[in-house]
């Protein structure tokens, strides 16, 4: 049986804290990947709902797009241009996003959304993280399936996680049908228990889930030592990340990990802020506000990383998706803010990708009303099908038990 477990653990302080980094760390812990050179996906969630019209603007939409959010505009003078588009361009705090685009490093995913889409916070992420949009919800995420299926498949434990996560939110996407999952948030507890320096547990069902708790970080020991080993090996090589960028600093110890060999397949980070209701923008300049700054963060992170990984000679095996539960709404509100809408851009980074632009700027009416929203031009399980079977080399049967059905995949990558 297979056992997972998260750990949440303050870095500075810790087993591991030659990451050097003050943060939190969970490892979810499963059968780990053979061989020495792996591919790993980053997933990067803008938790909250980000408003892709002011992320990626449709230039060619412009007029209509100012009547239905006169208030919150992005001047289109102010966008950041793409190379390959004139029709198109981005939010001016997103420099480091353009410049990854302009490499041919970024491909741009319009209208990403589903079939059923759902404006609930809580759902919404359900539906993404499980690749599962009718009314009622599964315990297991897609990565999780698919993960499970690696390990299975493998029977070698070299003592490498198969997917780590470093962030204060448990993504259910890691989630597997037969496994456990907990976080440990006590760094003084944990410790205790390594060393079984603990009271006895009562003959309770509380007390029978304490045993496994306990017994879980035993077992898993020797995915910390690996990690730690791993953060040992690669110091981190950029010196273009920012301080008091908690994106940042997250993807900082996924590059030293990644530097330093660990066989992870897949990395899980997120940030914060997104649900911009209101006084998402400066009144007085539309470019500045919170978006703004969440968005500058976002960019100047991941353009950190990307240098990162690359003078540590590991770019190209390292793929990028940052991802929403959903976008916002075409029209505006009266408190200089956006409601939740439904299919919004994603944008995937790395050096193999073909990058540009996939499906078109989405058309905005003469007159939107208060409740109209974007149609969905790709579902994002077309995304996760591609990345498993064109990044991952997943197999086809192994594609659909891990996304519960069959869908098309895109032309994202170079051979």
């Amino acid at each position: 049986m297979n056992r997972r477990f998260f750990l949440k653990n303050t870095l500075s302080v810790s087993i591991l804290s030659s990451l050097a980094i003050d943060g939190w760390l969970k490892c979810c812990i499963l059968r780990p990947n053979e061989g020495r050179d792996v591919r790993s996906l980053v997933l990067v969630q803008l938790e909250g709902g980000n408003d892709g019209l002011s992320t990626v603007i449709p230039l060619d939409q412009y007029a209509n797009l100012t009547k239905a959010r006169k208030n919150i505009i992005i001047p289109d003078k102010k966008a950041l241009p793409l190379h390959d588009s004139s029709v198109t361009g981005l939010h001016p705090a997103l420099g480091e996003i353009q410049k990854l685009y302009n490499n041919k490093q970024l491909t741009i995913l319009q209208g990403v959304g589903c079939p059923n889409p759902d404006l609930s916070h809580f759902k919404a992420i359900d539906i993404w993280h499980t690749a599962y949009d009718l009314p009622s919800t599964i315990p297991t995420g897609w990565v999780g399936r698919f993960l499970e299926q690696e390990s299975m498949e493998r029977s070698a434990d070299s003592g490498h996680p198969m997917a780590v996560q470093v962030g204060p939110s448990l993504s259910k996407a890691l989630l597997g049908s037969s496994s456990s999952g907990m976080i440990v948030r006590n760094t003084d507890f944990f410790y205790d228990l390594i060393p079984g320096n603990y009271d006895p547990a009562p003959k309770t069902k509380a007390g029978d889930q304490l045993s496994f708790l306990r017994r879980t970080i035993e077992e898993s020991k020797g995915y910390l030592l690996k990690v730690k080993e791993a953060a040992m090996r690669q110091k981190n090589l950029s010196k273009m990340y920012p301080a008091g960028n908690a994106l940042a600093d997250q993807l900082k110890i996924v590059a030293q990990l990644i530097g330093g060999g660990l066989q992870t397949k897949v990395y899980v980070v997120n940030i914060k802020g997104f649900d911009t209701h209101d006084d998402q923008v400066d009144i007085s300049d539309t470019t500045q506000g919170p978006h703004a700054d969440l968005l500058s963060q976002v960019s100047r992170a991941i353009g950190a990383f990307e240098d990162d990984l690359a003078l540590m000679g590991k770019e190209d095996m390292v793929l990028g998706m940052v991802y929403s539960e959903f976008g916002r709404r075409i029209k505006s509100n009266a408190s200089w803010g956006c409601d939740h809408g439904t299919s919004a851009p994603v944008l995937l980074f790395g050096s193999k990708l073909k990058g540009g632009l996939v499906g078109h700027n989405p058309i905005i009416a003469d007159k939107v009303e208060v409740n109209d929203n974007l149609p969905m031009q790709i579902d994002f399980r077309s995304v996760y099908a591609s990345i498993l079977k064109d990044w991952l080399g997943v197999s086809k049967p192994a594609i659909e038990s891990s996304l519960m059905s069959t869908y098309p995949t895109l032309d994202l990558f170079n051979s």
